[in-house]
């Protein structure tokens, strides 16, 4: 007996262990299954799901509703608008023309700039929303009191900090730069239209202000500057001309120093004459009479010279001015001087500016403006938003999407429940708590 059984047990022994028979569930089937437990889920609780997704959709349709039944002022919704500006911002200014000036080194006669950088840009929309830009548009359309009238008055109010108001301007203002086409646009969104225009034209004022002050169109400004005193310059010429005129005119001379070296000669042979004349009369008188015709004819004579004498020396002659005095002489020399010399430098700076008004032009007509407003802004006659329509449907979403999670967590509420060992496990649980 014990050899067959010691025989039984190393047979045993040998024999191969036997293999648990192979699952006939596949994973594909472990996922149809899942599948459809999660569906059959979705079907018991689909009047949970319908209920909060339809309660969410009258929700935010009574909400939608409801911002655009109040004024734009009080409501918590309103539509508001957007209105733009679109600017060319040229991020380099120079020209062949203007490189070819600079390197003759023509455009230092002119005072001309031949190069400009490539951060136009960027300049524009760190100027456009600066706080030297935001404190001018608050200077302007004063947008504290806007704020305050829109929202409920209390009673300790404090004035708002100029940083509070920087700060909502900016969040409405927008400036923004396409490098690829150089194109700035300017745009400011509020709930009143006209406003919004209001200060994109503004901003947009203050932009090309500021692009002028630092020298973004540099030749341009030049070629108006050089206009300007060149209208100043040959209207002084003309004056001056017109004055030499009237002084020629005047004595009846082109040259004083011709009329002062005519008079002195006059002058000279008229006294000469008149030495003559007197040594004439007192030889006569030894021989004539007192009455005589002769010595009356030779008295008369000199008494003719002295007065051509006294009419060039005062410059008087039978009771009118006929030319200027010896006096005078000195005075309107200088005089004419003078005005001669100021027409001569006058009539030089125009000749000098004419050439540096040329040069301008050449170096303008070869350069665009760094700063050129393509389209100015409009009064929006469409709203930019809210988007309602879009704002229900996220909203009908996020109610379906959570909806279908409150199923999910009432059902598996409902297994814990049904679950005779989860339930045991838990009140276990919840009197070990208890007791300590």
């Amino acid at each position: 007996m014990t050899e067959q059984n010691e025989c039984m047990d190393n047979a045993m022994n040998r024999a191969p262990a036997a293999q648990p028979a192979p699952s006939l569930q596949s994973p594909e089937d472990d996922d149809e299954i899942s599948l459809v437990d999660l569906a059959a889920v979705l079907w018991k609780r689909k009047w949970l799901i319908v209920g909060i997704t339809v309660t969410a959709v009258i929700g935010v349709l009574a909400y939608a509703i409801g911002s655009l039944m109040l004024p734009p002022e009080k409501s918590y919704l309103p539509n508001v608008y957007t209105a733009k500006a679109t600017m060319l911002i040229q991020t380099s200014s120079s020209s062949s023309l203007a490189a070819a000036l600079s390197s003759s080194g023509l455009a230092s006669l002119a005072g001309l700039n031949a190069s400009a950088g490539n951060t136009n840009g960027a300049l524009a929309e760190v100027l456009a929303t600066s706080n030297s830009t935001l404190d001018a548009l608050n200077a302007k359309f004063n947008f504290a009191e806007r704020n305050k009238a829109r929202k409920p008055k209390t009673k300790d109010e404090k004035p708002p900090l100029i940083s509070d108001i920087r700060e909502s301007i900016k969040k409405n203002l927008s400036a923004k730069l396409d490098a690829k086409t150089n194109l700035f646009v300017v745009s400011y969104t509020d709930i009143d239209p006209a406003f919004a225009k209001e200060v994109v034209d503004e901003v947009v004022r203050l932009l090309s202000e500021r692009f002028a002050v630092l020298g973004g169109n540099k030749a341009l400004e030049q070629k108006a500057l050089l206009e300007k005193k060149l209208a100043e310059v040959d209207t002084a010429v003309k004056n001056l001309e017109a004055q030499v005129k009237a002084f020629q005119n005047k004595y009846g001379v082109i040259q004083v120093e011709a009329l002062a070296t005519e008079q002195i000669t006059i002058l000279a042979r008229l006294r000469s004459e008149l030495i003559m004349k007197e040594m004439e009369i007192a030889n006569y008188q030894k021989i004539s009479n007192i009455n005589d015709p002769v010595m009356t004819q030779l008295k008369n004579e000199r008494d003719g010279i002295l007065a051509k004498i006294k009419e060039i020396e005062t410059g008087v002659g039978s009771g009118s001015r006929v030319m200027p005095s010896q006096k005078e002489l000195p005075t309107i020399a200088f005089e004419y001087a003078r005005l001669q010399r100021d027409l001569a430098v006058q009539t030089e700076v125009f000749k000098m500016l004419t050439q540096q008004y040329e040069l301008a032009k050449l170096n303008a007509s070869g350069q665009e403006p760094v700063f050129q407003i393509l389209e100015m802004a409009e009064v929006p006659d469409k709203k930019s938003g809210p988007s309602r329509g879009m704002i229900c449907i996220v909203a009908t979403l996020a109610a379906f999407f959570l909806a279908i999670l409150v199923a999910f967590i009432a059902e598996s509420i409902d297994k814990i429940r049904k679950d005779p060992e989860t339930v045991a496990r838990f009140k276990a649980i919840s009197s070990g708590k208890e007791s300590m």
